[in-house]
């Protein structure tokens, strides 16, 4: 990858007021996928912020080399693969906690919604727009003509 490739950032939301116990399932979640692999960039990050009215929301946050254009072209295919596999694993993990705590999560990519898990279940948006639609263009690339 070129040193100067831009980054965009995957940023998952609880949804609603966050409460202790489910904060620290959040964070017990990123300090397991830290382990669980070598990421790309970095592991997945537990993201607890506050806006100018006091509201509080809290996610994580993972970094991905883009492959909006005009960038697409120029990833490496096994770099994008491996993201492809970082989120997959990032989204079964909100599924799970999702499902354990009753949450629902919202994803953003690059400042933009794409998606929802609630009750653990992935909706279209995730299960086939980002991850579907991504893993036909890798095997699309991976066909000959």
């Amino acid at each position: 990858m070129r040193e100067d490739h831009p980054v965009d950032r995957l940023v998952v939301a609880l949804e609603g007021d966050p409460t202790a116990s489910t904060v620290d399932a959040m964070v017990a979640s990123a300090q397991r996928l830290a382990g669980r692999r070598t990421w790309v960039i970095s592991p997945p990050q537990f993201l607890d912020q506050s806006d100018d009215s006091g509201a509080r929301w809290v996610g994580f946050g993972l970094q991905l080399y883009t492959a909006l254009p005009p960038w697409g072209d120029e990833i490496d295919p096994q770099v994008d693969s491996a993201h492809l596999e970082e989120v997959k694993e990032l989204v079964g993990e909100i599924c799970r906690l999702s499902d354990d705590w009753g949450a629902s999560f919202q994803f953003e990519y690059a400042n933009e919604f794409i998606g929802m898990v609630e009750a653990g279940r992935m909706d279209s948006g995730i299960a086939e727009t980002l991850i579907g639609e991504w893993e036909r263009a890798i095997n699309r690339a991976k066909s000959p003509g």
